[in-house]
């Protein structure tokens, strides 16, 4: 179901409204204006949103929260001239094909030449967050269990006979989750053992959702006892409060995916707009990103993650996503059909046709 919500910061104080179809309002009064359209829980980017208004207290500042396909299409339909001004996903190859159908308008910043290559294409899309895609375990369940470490070791024992995950697995639903479509779909472009896996996954009976709140609250609860392919950022942030579960980064490899934010090519604030993307990506952006959010920063420290399962002897292939027109070829729909069609055959054999 899509969250429509609606958020207008004033003196740093959240209030919230029902979303309504903005009045045309006057000039004065729409320069000071910003609104945002994001899949990024409120939660999680609320200090950052907060840090720029006490930057820029006379911007009053409109968050609308979807999940990430809903905010695709939601852009989509909107008329030109009903266009917001900012546009933040973790979908980056829905960004991305956004961004080449005329959606975005150039970013100007010099901190764009010193931003990982990867993280920037053609200075109108740009990731500035570094999440790694992790598992997420239940661990009560685990207790007398070895935490599977890498991709391999999750699929030889899901496929050991053990009835032990029967059920009990959880992971994104790439019909229906942006985010779960693009990390389904990159694990195939980076490891020859995705079908294996996938296949292990299926055996496991694995449930499938939209959310990645949802997911959590199973594994915490012990309904679930193993996420798989799970958004590190929201994952770390609930294992700080919640010490039933624990977060793995695969030591394989870790793909990371980056929030990925551009400029409506049809904002009415545009000023404004390229003012709040300076301040995602300069230091102090940064800082409260990966010290107050409940999202990792682009240039986190790489050993602060990996000592989260105390493995310093272990080096972990982090593989950043790189933003740019590859990201579209699973987007095209006969190759999505194809994806998809065997990821339903993989994972849940006993779908209909």
């Amino acid at each position: 179901m899509l969250k429509r919500t609606s958020f207008l910061l004033v003196s740093l104080i959240i209030t919230c409204k029902a979303i309504a179809e903005t009045p045309t309002l006057g000039a004065a009064w729409e320069a000071d204006r910003l609104t945002i359209y994001s899949a990024t829980d409120l939660k999680a980017i609320s200090p950052v949103l907060l840090a720029f208004k006490v930057q820029n207290p006379n911007i009053k500042l409109e968050y609308h929260e979807f999940n990430t396909q809903e905010l695709d299409r939601a852009i989509r339909v909107k008329s030109l001239e009903n266009q917001p001004d900012v546009v933040i996903s973790s979908a980056m190859d829905l960004q991305i094909r956004l961004v080449n159908d005329g959606y975005a308008q150039p970013i100007k910043d010099e901190i764009l030449e010193v931003l990982p290559s990867w993280a920037n294409w053609r200075n109108e899309v740009v990731g500035f967050t570094y999440e790694p895609i992790v598992f997420v375990y239940n661990k009560a369940a685990f207790k007398d269990k070895i935490v599977p470490l890498t991709h391999e070791s999750l699929a030889s024992v899901m496929r050991s006979g053990d009835d032990f995950f029967i059920h009990r697995v959880g992971s994104y639903d790439a019909r229906y989750s942006g985010i779960g479509y693009l990390v389904a779909t990159q694990d195939e472009v980076t490891s020859s053992i995705s079908g294996r896996l996938q296949e292990s996954l299926g055996r496991a009976r694995t449930q499938v959702y939209r959310q990645t709140a949802s997911l959590l609250d199973d594994i915490a609860s012990g309904k679930l006892i193993f996420g798989y392919n799970l958004l590190g950022s929201y994952s770390f942030a609930r294992e700080k409060y919640d010490d039933r579960i624990g977060v793995v980064i695969p030591q394989d490899y870790a793909l990371v995916v980056s929030r990925a934010a551009f400029i409506s090519k049809y904002a009415k604030h545009a000023l404004n707009a390229q003012r709040f993307m300076s301040f995602l990506m300069s230091a102090e952006g940064q800082s409260v990103i990966a010290n107050q959010s409940e999202l990792v920063a682009l240039n986190p420290d790489i050993e602060a993650l990996v000592s989260r399962q105390n493995i310093y002897d272990q080096t972990i292939n982090f593989h950043p996503i790189p933003l740019g027109p590859a990201l579209m070829v699973y987007l095209d729909d006969s190759k999505r059909r194809r994806f998809i069609k065997a990821w339903e055959n993989a994972l849940l054999p006993s779908s209909p046709e």
